[in-house]
This record gives C-alpha cells, structure tokens and sequence, in this order.
C-alpha cells in the first residue's frame, strides 16, 4: 500500500488521523480552510492496496470550513497506519491552524515576504490590520508551534520608518551552553535538567524566556560565568550542558 507522500501531507494528514480517532463513526469531518491546498492534492492521490483502489479524500464541500468525506477504508489506514507516538502523529497535536501553511512557506530558507503577502498565502487577508496583531496572534503562535517539532525558525523584521515592510525568515541556531563562545548571546529555549538541578537553575532565574550571555569560561571549560537578567551567574560544565539557548546571529 501507498502510505503517503509525508513531507507534501504531513500535517492534513496527521489531522484528519486525529479527526478520526475521536469520531470513528462519521462519514465526513470539518477542517480549516487553510488546508485548501493540501486537500485539492489528496483529492488527486489514489491508494492501492491489493484489489482496493480508492482516494485518500473522497470529496471536500468548501466554505468558511472545509467539510471532507473519508470512506471506511481509508479510516482504517488512518488508525492503524499512524500510532499515538508516531512523528505523524504528534504533529496532529499541534494547536495553531496556520502552522501548516508556514510549514510549507518555510521548507526553504531563508524565505522572505512581505506581511500583506503572508496574509494572502493564509487566506486571512481581510484580519488583523494592525501588524501587531498579526504578529501576536498567527506569526508568533505558528513559530512556536513549528518549534515543537524540532523545526526553529528565526524572525527578522525590515521596516521603513515604523512600518514593517518585509519578513525574513531564517533557520534558528540552538546549542546548549557549554558550547557557546565567550560573548554569544541568545534565548534560552528549553532546560533538559531533572531534579535537583532543575530547581538549582529556576532559582538562579535561568528559565525558559530569558536572554543569556557568556561571559567567560575556564581554559578546560569546567565552569562557566553567564549573565541573566543583569545577574551573574556561575555554572559547572554538567550545568551548562542542560541549557538549550537559540544564539543570536
């Protein structure tokens, strides 16, 4: 059987597999509008599978909603094929519903745009005039939710005078600490410590969030000095291995 093609449907994919999980009894399922794309290509993507012949996707009604018609045999594939720890799987987990289109924007980078542009690719252009709003409530959240997945993206603004005028996403650097050099700054993005150190480090305000900077480190590199928050603070290497930061460019 023809699976699928996973880096062109990864996401429809993965949520229509969720769709049918929680409703095994329906004949058809409601998905966002953004996934226009994505379901006119598995309109067109047929399953073959011994004497079995039929579409990923037998019909879609489109509107403010797409409504879509799955038949039972492409259900079972749906739960059989894609267990609860599968990639496939945990991408159906995640929450934004644009997050599929900057997937598919972002395979290339760097990738620029200008904000009137995005909004067109994502179907949205008559919201958020402002561009605060748009960036606070689908740039952000889409960035965030990609991140999830491994998948980090870095956001520089082009503006002229006040108004941004171009988007330029790069590819986003993580290291842990102890491979930073002395002078690098970044975003700490994850602490991978357990107890206790988990708790030693969130009392020294290294948390999620906060801009870390090197300041200097030892020849053999077993202790480190950072700043955060304006505060200094010294680490041991094993530390320092535990502390994921997205390093500024």
């Amino acid at each position: 059987m023809e699976v699928l093609n996973t880096k062109e449907n990864i996401f429809l994919i993965s949520k229509l597999s969720g769709l049918v999980k929680e409703q095994p009894n329906n004949e058809s399922y409601f998905i966002e509008a953004t996934y226009k794309d994505e379901v006119n290509n598995l309109l067109n993507k047929i399953v073959i599978s011994d004497n079995l012949k039929t579409h990923w996707i037998c019909w879609a009604k489109f509107g403010e909603m797409i409504e879509v018609g799955i038949n039972k045999h492409i259900k079972q594939v749906l739960v059989e094929k894609f267990k609860p720890n599968s990639g496939i799987v945990k991408m159906a987990r995640l929450k934004n519903s644009y997050s599929p289109k900057f997937f598919e924007l972002l395979k290339e980078l760097p990738f620029e745009i200008s904000p009137e542009e995005l909004k067109r690719e994502l179907l949205i252009v008559d919201k958020y005039d402002r561009y605060y709003d748009f960036k606070k409530k689908v740039i952000l959240p889409s960035l965030n939710d990609l991140e999830k997945i491994d998948i980090n993206i870095d956001l520089i603004e082009e503006k002229e005078g006040k108004k941004v005028v171009k988007l330029i996403f790069t590819k986003g650097e993580k290291m842990t600490v102890d491979e930073m050099k002395i002078g690098e700054s970044g975003v700490i993005k994850k602490i991978t410590a357990t107890e206790p150190f988990k708790s030693r480090l969130f009392s020294l305000g290294i948390v999620k969030g906060e801009n870390l900077r090197v300041l200097k480190h030892t020849i053999a590199k077993n202790t480190y000095e950072v700043e955060v928050n304006k505060s200094k603070i010294a680490l041991r290497k094993d530390e320092a291995k535990m502390i994921i930061v997205e390093v500024k460019k």
